[in-house]
């Protein structure tokens, strides 16, 4: 097995996903496993735990991640031995993660098994630096690693709860705040005008990702290896399916960061920032309920009390996008036009009656 492309910075360069060798099968991961060269294993205690009877022979050594912060990840390199021939990252984006920085910091190949489907890590070389749950620095100052394939065992997968990985087309379907911020500051005057054709391509993408995995689900309405196969390849496709152009920034992502380090905690990614998309559509008056009838549809857990966020710690999180917002340069009406006051209590409302 070959090294891949890799550095300390300049993450730009990394692989884009729809370059990523995925391999699918089930039972794929316990043949693979069973060729493997003397191996290192990043996971975590739950990942590892369930993927075990997956597994033709155990690794040399494994090591279980925490959290993300860089200095973590430095440590889990330096407990693991120098003689190994290859990593494997087990888990969901922690793990794999994780992962990528032990694979260039020993400088092996690397191999990535999923546990879930829901996550970015999965089909992006980038390792971002984080400094406890704060990010620091940009894509060009971040390390990344381009693994040598991906392997998606739909047995092993769909041991997660279902929410672990249809929070990946939560992932996807928070692309609805995009047209609804442009559509807003179009309408206020802010920026060019809207480019209705590629806000119309991006809808009709993800009407067709939610007719999609409706159509892979069981008679009883649950997840299926056809499931995990959509997800997983609607993830991949992404990058290339969003509205790609400065006029169309969104706050989603960025209040998804900025609850996690006003709270010190964290939250399922794909929900959160799906979460965080319904708050934008409905501030821009953009027609919510389209955003929360997909989510639905394709059984991404979206009220507060299923993501995990109380009314104030909402309020809380609001009150600090503005300056978060201010910090990232984010273009957002969640800094352009705060929400508090009554505006908060409709929110909320909204929210959980919806």
């Amino acid at each position: 097995m070959n090294k891949t492309g890799r550095g300390w910075s300049h993450a730009s360069q990394m692989k884009p996903a729809a370059e990523y060798d995925i391999r699918y099968g089930s039972g794929l991961l316990k043949k693979e496993s069973s060729g493997w060269p003397r191996y290192l294993m990043v996971s975590t205690p739950t990942a590892y735990r369930t993927a075990q009877p997956y597994l033709s022979k155990p690794p040399a050594e494994v090591a279980h991640v925490a959290w993300l912060d860089s200095k973590h990840q430095k440590e889990i390199s330096e407990s693991l031995p120098n003689d190994a021939e290859l990593v494997v990252g087990l888990g969901g984006g922690r793990a794999l993660d994780a992962s990528k920085f032990v694979a260039l910091d020993k400088d092996l190949p690397l191999v990535m098994v999923p546990t879930i489907v829901s996550t970015g890590a999965i089909i992006h070389g980038v390792v971002a630096k984080w400094e406890g749950r704060k990010i620091v620095g940009t894509l060009d100052d971040w390390p990344w690693v381009d693994c040598d394939h991906i392997l998606v065992d739909d047995g092993l997968i769909l041991e997660a709860p279902y929410y672990l990985n249809t929070a990946g087309l939560g992932d996807i379907l928070c692309g609805y705040a995009a047209p609804a911020e442009w559509r807003w500051r179009a309408k206020n005057g802010i920026g060019t005008p809207c480019d209705e054709t590629a806000i119309a391509d991006v809808l009709s993408h993800h009407e067709e990702i939610t007719q999609g995995f409706e159509a892979t689900l069981d008679t009883a309405g649950n997840l299926t290896g056809k499931s995990v196969r959509h997800i997983m390849k609607s993830v991949q496709e992404r990058d290339s399916r969003w509205i790609q152009r400065p006029e169309a920034s969104s706050g989603d992502h960025d209040f998804w960061l900025a609850l996690e380090e006003q709270h010190n905690t964290s939250y399922i990614h794909g929900e959160m920032v799906a979460f965080s998309a319904i708050i934008i559509a409905w501030h821009c008056d953009e027609q919510p309920e389209i955003l929360t009838n997909r989510l639905d549809r394709c059984k991404v857990r979206r009220r507060p009390r299923e993501v995990g966020i109380s009314r104030e710690e909402l309020r809380a999180g609001l009150e600090f996008a503005p300056s978060y917002m201010e910090r990232k340069d984010t273009n957002t009406i969640l800094h352009h036009q705060p929400i508090t006051g009554a505006r908060f209590d409709q929110l909320w409302e909204f929210l959980e009656t919806s």
